[in-house]
C-alpha cells in the first residue's frame, strides 16, 4: 500500500514540472569569459536550454531582475557596456508549443570598472650583457584574457611597433631601447592604455677596474691616495665614470678619486663603470677594498742591549713587512740630552753603532713624506772591562729571620772613576744607589737571588757586566737547639759529654751552657771541661739546656729542651726472654724479666719500650698471647727502694721478634711405595732444638669432600695468600686423624711407618710452651702405590708414561665405587681436584679424557683416584713432553716373567732408518724395528730406557718389576729362616756390644693395629732391592732417599747413641697381610737415642 502511494507522488510532480514548473537548468555564459571588465568593452551573452534544439526555444534576457530583452527566438545578446551595467544578468526560455513550460538560467554577475587599465612592464634587468638578452614583462593588474603588443624607440626615431597581438606577455630582446607594451582583448578589440617607458641598457665588452695609484698592502691614517676608475681599451672613446661605494663618502663622477687625508671614514668597498652614452656602459667593477688604519709605530729591535768592549751593536727598525718606507734614526746621549739625527731618509732598516745611548727610528713614504710615530726608545749600553762581584757579609748558607746581614758590591777598576750602582732583588725590583752595599734586617722576604752592576756617573750608558748571582737564603724559623748527652746515667766519678747543635746545621755558632733554672747565668768554663766548640764534659748531675749564639750584636737561638743528668750506682740490669726461644710466635706465652746483680738490693723498675705495650713497673713482664703488636725493644733499669736518686744504668736493648705464622715443612721418603720398606715422615721447623713436639696425621676424606665447589680467586689475592687457600682446599676435601703414638706429641722430628702398601696422604704439626702453642698443619705429602688393586685402581689409555704434549689420553678409575674424585698433586706441591673429570671434579662414569690443557697445566703431576668412601688408588706420573720422539713404555709395574713391548714413536711421520734403544745408558739394540721386545721379564730387565731416532733421543723413564706371589712366597721362607738366625747371632754381638759402650739395645716388636701377637723376623733389604728403591724415588721426583731408621736432628743426644740399633720384629701373618685389599700397615715412631721404647 505504501508503495503504490509514493509511485502516484512521484508521477504527479514530475508531471507538474514538465508542464506548469519553472525550472532552473538553463545556463547563461558571457563572452569573452573574464570576471573583470572595463567601460567601453563589449559583451555577448549566450543562453542554452540544455534540452531539444536551440529553435526549439524562446530567449528573454533580464538585467537585475527586469526585462532587458523581451522573448525572441536569438539565444545570444551583445551588450556595449558602461559602468552603470553592472549587476546580475540572466536568460529565461520558453517552449514553443508548451504555453507553461519555462526554464531559468544561472545568474552571472558582472563587475565593470569605469577607468581603462593601464598594462605594466617589468623586466628580469636593467642592462643586456655582453652576447645575452633581457626579458620583458607585460600584465594587467586584476584581469586576464589579454593579448599584448609591445613597441621601441631608438634615440632620434619614432616608436615602433615590434610586435601586436601575442598570446605570450613577454618577449626577450638584445637590443637597447625605450620599451612600452599594451593588452587587448574583445571583439571589436579593447586596448588597455600603454604602459610606462622601459629603457634597457646595452653592456659593452670593456672591462672596469679600480686601483689603488700608490700600491701600498696597507693605507695608514692621515695617508694621500689616489683610487682610479681604469676601463680596458678605453682608446678614442669619451667616457664617463659612475662610482658606487659602502662607505660614508661621495666619490666624484670622474675618473680619479684623491684623497688628501685617509682616514676610518674611507674604510669600505668601490665600484665603477664607465658609460659612453644614454644605452652604453660598461660592467661594475669588482670591490676594491680600502682599509684605513692607525698610524704605525715601528719596532725597533737590537741584536744585543749591549756593546761589548771594542765591539758594536746592531739596530733594526720595521714598520710591518712593508719595503716601501724609508728609515730616520735617531740618538740622545741621555734622558735630558738633546735628539741627534744619525740618518735621514734611507731604505736600509739596519744601523751599526759603537756608543751607549737612547736610539729611537721612525719611517716615512710617499709625497708628500708621511711619517710613522716614533718608535719605542732602545737603550744600548756600552760595557767596560771590568765586573761586578757581589758578596755577604757574613757569608753564612743559611741566615734566620732577625740576623743582621750585608750584601757588598764590588768593581775593581783603576782610576777615580765613580760609579752608580743598580741592584737586581728578589722581588724581581731594580734598584739604583750610590752605595756599593746594602744592610739587611734579614726576614723571609729578603730570601732569594741578589746581583749588583755599576754604572759610571760622567757616561750612564757605560756599565760594568752584571754579577754572578748570589743567593741569600732566610728562615722564617729561630732555630732552635738540641742538647744530647753521651750517656744520662753516669757513675759517681766520671763525667758525662754534652754535646750542643743547631738545627738545620749552620756555622758561625757559638754555644751558651746552663743547669738549674732557666732563670741561671750561663755556666763558666770553671764549671765544664771544654772538649770542643759544642761539647762539654760535666760531672754533676743536674738539668742541662743550651743556646746558640752569632753575629754583632749577637743573635741567640731558642733554648734546647732539659736534658736530666743523673749519678748511679755500677749494677747493670739485663733483660731476659723466657722461655728463650730464638723466635717467638704470635700466639705463644712468653715472660721479660729484668734481672739485676746483686739480689740483696731490694729495687723499683721501670720498663722503657718501642713497642705499643708498656710493661708494669715489675721485674717480670708477662704476655699470655704475644702479637705483632708486642715487637720491638725493650729497656729495664732499677732504682734503690731505700735511695730514689740512686738508680742502675738502662739495660742493653733486647729486641723481641715476633713472628706471624710458620708452617712445618712434612717430608716423606720414599714417595714411592716398594715392597717391604717402612715410609719416614720427616717434619721439620726452624730453629729445632727449641722445645718442640710434633704430631702426627693421616689425610681421611670428609663425608661431604666429594661435592665442595671448586672456588676461584683473583691473581693477585691468591699469589699472596696461596697457602692459607691451599689449606682451606685440603680441609674442605680432607680431616686430619693422629697416628698412634702421637696424641700427646713426640719429641722426635721423624716418625716410621711399616707396611704401608696402598697411596696414602699425611701432614704434621709441631707445638710447645705452656699453655702449648701450636703451628699450622703442614702442607700435605702422599705415598704412593704404583700397584693396581682390586678396591681402587687408576689406569692410563694410552698405558705410556710418555706422551706428546697435544695427544689425549683417557684416565679409568675402577673398583667398588660408582662415585671418582680424580686428583692430582703438582710438582710445586699442591693438591688439586682434576675438574676436567666430571661435574666440579666428581666422576659418576668410570672414565674421563684429558687432554693438552690438563697437560699444560699439571705436566709432570702425580694423579690417582679416590672414591666415595675414601679409598686411595694408586698412582701414576705421566710426562707431557713437546720432542719429536717419545718411549711408550707401562706405567705400573710388570709383573715377573709377563712379555713386554717398549716402543719409540714420533710426533710426526714414519721411521724410514734404525732406531736405537738403550737402558741405563746402554745400547741394548740398533735395528729398523720400532719396538723392544722383552718376552719374560725378570728383575734384571728393571732400569731406566730411551730411544733414539736419527739424532733425536726421547727422555728416559723407569720400567718398574715386581716379583709374582710364588717368589715372594719363596723369599718369606728364605728370608725367616736367614732372619731368625741372623737374630741369634746379632743378639750375642749386641750384648758383646753394650758392655762395652753401656749403650742400649732396641729390639720391640711393632704393634699391630688388629693383634698384639708378634713374631720376631727382621727386616733386610738386599742390594738390588736397595737398588729398586733408589731408582723409584728417582723416577717419582724424590728429592731425598732417607734411610728407614736414623737419629733425630734436635734430640741433643752424643754421637756414640747413634751407634744404637734399632730392629723391627715383625711377625709372618702380619707381612702376609700387604696382599689384602685393606691397608695394614704399623706405625711406629722410633726414637734411637732411647734405650726404652715410647
Amino acid at each position: 500500500m505504501g508503495l503504490t502511494v509514493l509511485s502516484v507522488l512521484s508521477l504527479f510532480l514530475l508531471n507538474i514540472t514538465l508542464c506548469c514548473g519553472d525550472a532552473q537548468d538553463a545556463e547563461l555564459s558571457l563572452k569573452p569569459n573574464v570576471s573583470h571588465l572595463f567601460a567601453g568593452e563589449s559583451v555577448t551573452f549566450i543562453c542554452d536550454m540544455r534540452e531539444g534544439n536551440a529553435t526549439d526555444w524562446l530567449y528573454k534576457f533580464n538585467w537585475n531582475d527586469q526585462e532587458m530583452v523581451q522573448f525572441s527566438k536569438s539565444s545570444s545578446y551583445s551588450l556595449y557596456l558602461t559602468a552603470e551595467l553592472s549587476g546580475n544578468y540572466q536568460c529565461i526560455g520558453h517552449r514553443n508549443g508548451l504555453k507553461d513550460f519555462t526554464k531559468q538560467s544561472n545568474n552571472l554577475t558582472l563587475s565593470i570598472s569605469a577607468l581603462r587599465p593601464t598594462a605594466t612592464i617589468t623586466a628580469d634587468r636593467t642592462t643586456i650583457p655582453v652576447g645575452g638578452s633581457v626579458t620583458l614583462t607585460c600584465s594587467v593588474q586584476g584581469s586576464a584574457g589579454w593579448n599584448f603588443d609591445w613597441f621601441r624607440q631608438v634615440p632620434d626615431s619614432r616608436e615602433v611597433a615590434i610586435n601586436t597581438n601575442t598570446l605570450q606577455n613577454f618577449i626577450n630582446v638584445s637590443d637597447e631601447g625605450i620599451y612600452r607594451c599594451r593588452g587587448r582583448r574583445g571583439n571589436p578589440v579593447f586596448f588597455t592604455s600603454l604602459s610606462k617607458v622601459y629603457h634597457i641598457q646595452k653592456t659593452l665588452s670593456n672591462r672596469a677596474f679600480v686601483t689603488l695609484q700608490q700600491n701600498w698592502t696597507q693605507i695608514f691614517s692621515g695617508e694621500m691616495i689616489t683610487i682610479k676608475c681604469e676601463i680596458q681599451g678605453r682608446e678614442n672613446t669619451e667616457w664617463q665614470h659612475e662610482w658606487r661605494t659602502t662607505s660614508s663618502k661621495t666619490p666624484p663622477t670622474h675618473s680619479e678619486y684623491n684623497i688628501s687625508s685617509a682616514s676610518f671614514s674611507y674604510n669600505g668597498q668601490y665600484w665603477c663603470k664607465g658609460r659612453r652614452d644614454l644605452f652604453f656602459s660598461t660592467a661594475w667593477s669588482d670591490a676594491f677594498t680600502l682599509k684605513v688604519s692607525n698610524k704605525p709605530r715601528p719596532t725597533i729591535t737590537a741584536e744585543r742591549r749591549t756593546i761589548p768592549a771594542g765591539g758594536n751593536a746592531t739596530l733594526s727598525c720595521s714598520v710591518g713587512s712593508y719595503n716601501e718606507w724609508k728609515y730616520f734614526w735617531f740618538r740622545r746621549a741621555s734622558v735630558f740630552s738633546e735628539i741627534q739625527v744619525i740618518r735621514n731618509d734611507e731604505p736600509d732598516q739596519m744601523i751599526t753603532v759603537t756608543q751607549g745611548g737612547i736610539y729611537y727610528c721612525k719611517g716615512g713614504r710617499g709625497n708628500p713624506v708621511f711619517f710613522t710615530e716614533d718608535s719605542d726608545p732602545s737603550t744600548i749600553e756600552k760595557r767596560v772591562s771590568s765586573k761586578a762581584v757581589v758578596s755577604l757579609d757574613p757569608s753564612w748558607p743559611l741566615i734566620f729571620s732577625g740576623e743582621k746581614i750585608t750584601v757588598r758590591c764590588q768593581i775593581s777598576l783603576g782610576g777615580s772613576t765613580e760609579w752608580e750602582y743598580e741592584w737586581s732583588k728578589p722581588d724581581s725590583s731594580t734598584v739604583m744607589a750610590n752605595n756599593a752595599y746594602l744592610n739587611l734586617n734579614a726576614s723571609v722576604i729578603s730570601s732569594g737571588s741578589y746581583r749588583c752592576m755599576g754604572k759610571n756617573k760622567q757616561e750612564l750608558y757605560s756599565v760594568t757586566e752584571w754579577s754572578d748571582v748570589i743567593t741569600l737564603t732566610v728562615s722564617g724559623n729561630r732555630p732552635k737547639a738540641s742538647i744530647s748527652a753521651d750517656s744520662r746515667v753516669f757513675l759517681e766519678g766520671d763525667t758525662v759529654t754534652l754535646t750542643c747543635s743547631v738545627t738545620p746545621s749552620t756555622a758561625g755558632w757559638s754555644y751558651y751552657w746552663y743547669r738549674g733554672k732557666k732563670t741561671s747565668e750561663p755556666l763558666t768554663m770553671a764549671e765544664v771541661v771544654l772538649h770542643s766548640d759544642g761539647q762539654i764534659g760535666v760531672s754533676q748531675e743536674g738539668d742541662y739546656w743550651c743556646r746558640g749564639g752569632r753575629g754583632n750584636p749577637v743573635y741567640y737561638t731558642d733554648y734546647s729542651d732539659v736534658i736530666s743528668i743523673k749519678k748511679t750506682v755500677r749494677n747493670r740490669p739485663a733483660v731476659t726472654l723466657h722461655p728463650n726461644w730464638p723466635e717467638v710466635y704470635s700466639g705463644e706465652t712468653i715472660t721479660l724479666k729484668c734481672e739485676i746483680p746483686g739480689r740483696d738490693t731490694e729495687w723499683d723498675y721501670e720498663w722503657a719500650t718501642s713497642s705499643s705495650h708498656q710493661p708494669p713497673n715489675q721485674n717480670e713482664y708477662k704476655i699470655n698471647s704475644v702479637s705483632t703488636s708486642h715487637y720491638g725493644h725493650y729497656w729495664c733499669k732499677g732504682r734503690m727502694r731505700s735511695a730514689q736518686q740512686n738508680s742502675t744504668m738502662w739495660s742493653a736493648s733486647f729486641e723481641l721478634k715476633i713472628v706471624y705464622e710458620r708452617h712445618p715443612v712434612l717430608t716423606v721418603s720414599p714417595s714411592w711405595l716398594s715392597p717391604g720398606a717402612s715410609v719416614t715422615l720427616n717434619c721439620e721447623v726452624e730453629h729445632p732444638s727449641a722445645g718442640w713436639s710434633f704430631y702426627w696425621y693421616k689425610l681421611i676424606k670428609q663425608e661431604s669432600g666429594m661435592y665442595h665447589p671448586y672456588l676461584y680467586y683473583p691473581y693477585d689475592y691468591y699469589s699472596r695468600h696461596r697457602h692459607r687457600i691451599h689449606h682451606n682446599r685440603i680441609n674442605r676435601l680432607y680431616k686430619y686423624e693422629l697416628l698412634p703414638g702421637s696424641i700427646s706429641g713426640t719429641a722426635q722430628d721423624s716418625y716410621i711407618i711399616h707396611g704401608q702398601t696402598h697411596t696414602a696422604g699425611y701432614v704434621c704439626r709441631a707445638g710447645r710452651g705452656d699453655p702449648e702453642y701450636h703451628t699450622d698443619h703442614s702442607q700435605p705429602k702422599f705415598v704412593w702405590s704404583a700397584d693396581v688393586n682390586s678396591a681402587a685402581s687408576l689406569t692410563v689409555s694410552p698405558n705410556s708414561v710418555q706422551h706428546f704434549i697435544y695427544d689425549s689420553v683417557s684416565l679409568n678409575c675402577s673398583g667398588n665405587s660408582s662415585q671418582w674424585r680424580v686428583m692430582t698433586f703438582t710438582q710445586d706441591g699442591y693438591l688439586r681436584e682434576l675438574r676436567e673429570c666430571g661435574n666440579r671434579g666428581i666422576m659418576t662414569e668410570s672414565t674421563c679424557n684429558i687432554d693438552r690443557h690438563w697437560f699444560l697445566r699439571y705436566q709432570d703431576a702425580v694423579s690417582w683416584c679416590e672414591s666415595e668412601s675414601g679409598l686411595f688408588s694408586n698412582g701414576i706420573n705421566i710426562t707431557a713432553l713437546s720432542t719429536d720422539v717419545i718411549l711408550v713404555s707401562p706405567v705400573h709395574p710388570v709383573n715377573e716373567g709377563d712379555s713386554v713391548a717398549l716402543g719409540c714413536k714420533l710426533r710426526r711421520g714414519n721411521f724410514n732408518s734404525t732406531v736405537a734403544f738403550y737402558k741405563n745408558g746402554k745400547l741394548i739394540q740398533n735395528d729398523d724395528r720400532e719396538k723392544l721386545n722383552i718376552p719374560a721379564v725378570s728383575k734384571s730387565d728393571e732400569g731406566f730406557y730411551k730411544c733414539d731416532y736419527s739424532g733425536h733421543e726421547s727422555p728416559e723413564s723407569w720400567m718398574s718389576v715386581k716379583g709374582s706371589r710364588s717368589s715372594l712366597s719363596v723369599s718369606l721362607i728364605t728370608g725367616l729362616v736367614s732372619g731368625i738366625s741372623l737374630i741369634l747371632l746379632l743378639s750375642l754381638l749386641l750384648c758383646c756390644w753394650h758392655k762395652k759402650s753401656k749403650g742400649a739395645l732396641c729390639i720391640r716388636p711393632a704393634q699391630s693395629q688388629e693383634t698384639s701377637q708378634a713374631a720376631a723376623t727382621v727386616q733386610t733389604m738386599s742390594q738390588d732391592e736397595n737398588q729398586q728403591q733408589m731408582y723409584s724415588s728417582l723416577l717419582h721426583g724424590d728429592m731425598n732417599v732417607y734411610e728407614s731408621c736414623r737419629p733425630s736432628e734436635n734430640t741433643g743426644g752424643r754421637t756414640d747413641d747413634y751407634r744404637n740399633i734399632c730392629l723391627q720384629l715383625r711377625s709372618v701373618e702380619q707381612r702376609r697381610k700387604r696382599d689384602d685389599p685393606e691397608e695394614t700397615s704399623d706405625y711406629h715412631n722410633v726414637d734411637p737415642n732411647s734405650a726404652t721404647g715410647p
